[in-house]
C-alpha cells in the first residue's frame, strides 16, 4: 500500500513540474495558456485540454531538437516526435503561427 500511494505522489508530482512555460532554447515564448487564448476555440472547451496536451508534445519536441548536436543519433527520432505533435495541431485546426520561426529552424534541418 506504501508503494502504491509512493508511485501516486510520484506520478502527481510529475504531472505538476511537467514544462509548462517555454525555455531559452525555443523562439515561441509564450506560455501555453497564452497559446491556447489565441484559439478559434474557448479555454474552458474540452478540446483545450487535448491542445495543451499537443503543445506541450511541441515544447518538449522543440527542446530535444534544439539541445541535441547535429550528430546525435536520437536527433531524427526527436524531429520526427515533433512533426507528429505538429501534424496533431494541423488535424484540430490550432493556430500555431507563433511557432513559425520554429518550424522553419526544423524544415531546413531535415532539408
Amino acid at each position: 500500500m506504501k508503494n502504491i500511494i509512493l508511485g501516486y505522489f510520484v506520478f502527481i508530482c510529475s504531472l505538476s513540474f511537467a514544462q509548462q512555460e517555454p525555455t531559452s532554447f525555443t523562439k515561441c515564448q509564450l506560455s501555453i495558456n497564452d497559446i491556447l487564448l489565441q484559439q478559434s476555440f474557448d479555454i474552458d472547451e474540452p478540446i483545450s485540454e487535448d491542445a495543451m496536451y499537443i503543445l506541450n508534445d511541441m515544447y518538449e519536441g522543440l527542446n530535444l531538437i534544439y539541445k541535441s548536436d547535429s550528430n546525435d543519433p536520437n536527433l531524427q527520432k526527436h524531429i520526427i516526435s515533433f512533426n507528429e505533435a505538429l501534424q496533431k495541431a494541423k488535424d484540430l485546426n490550432l493556430n500555431i503561427s507563433m511557432f513559425q520561426e520554429d518550424i522553419d529552424y526544423v524544415s531546413k534541418m531535415t532539408q
